[in-house]
């Protein structure tokens, strides 16, 4: 039996410890020194996400130089101080912070994180709104599969405040990357989406 087949959601470790753990299956975080291990995302909470990531690729290729850097499920370090390492479904670190992003780990806050509601939908909604924003990740979206919406949070006096929630009938833009509008209904309406998670 491996280390890793003897953890399980509940255990205590340090950041170095959890670093230390290397490619692991499914999803493995830790916050404040307490790991938690979810399943891979189901088929539609893939599908959700590619074509989400896909508009926003596009949108780089429009510039010799991108103004972003899109990164899909890598630990990220929000804090060391407080052994604070989730994996959020996408990672978007604007150009000038490029050098926080590391061959195996992204070592910052990011600028923008994303994560689509699954299983454990209170702890997207409401413990990594708040470790977050404590962090100072500047825009957090919330994409929902059971209702088919985003909703775009951002980072004002140290909380976060609503901006807009989406739906199919509209676009997705942020100040962050001016130029960018993603219609949703191309994504939530798509003839390929999968069944949806009940």
């Amino acid at each position: 039996m491996t280390t890793t087949e003897k953890l399980r959601t509940g255990t205590r470790m340090s950041l170095d410890e959890f670093l230390a753990l290397g490619e692991t299956d499914g999803k493995w975080e830790l916050d404040d020194g307490v790991l938690y291990i979810m399943a891979t995302g189901s088929p539609d909470h893939q599908f959700l996400m590619r074509w989400l990531c896909r508009p926003i690729e596009d949108y780089f290729l429009e510039f010799d130089q991108p103004p972003a850097q899109l990164i899909q499920e890598m630990t990220t370090i929000l804090s060391p101080e407080l052994q604070r390492a989730p994996e959020p479904d996408i990672i978007i670190i604007l150009n000038e912070r490029r050098h926080i992003v590391s061959r195996v780990r992204v070592e910052a806050p990011p600028d923008i994180v994303v994560e689509i509601l699954s299983t454990d939908r209170s702890r997207d909604l409401v413990r990594k709104r708040q470790i977050y924003a404590e962090a100072g990740v500047l825009e957090y979206w919330l994409m929902d599969p059971r209702s088919d919406t985003i909703t775009l949070l951002e980072l004002r006096d140290g909380a976060y405040v609503e901006r807009a929630v989406l739906s199919a009938a509209d676009s997705l833009t942020t100040p962050l990357l001016p130029g960018l509008a993603i219609p949703l209904e191309s994504i939530f309406q798509h003839t390929l989406r999968p069944p949806r998670d009940e």
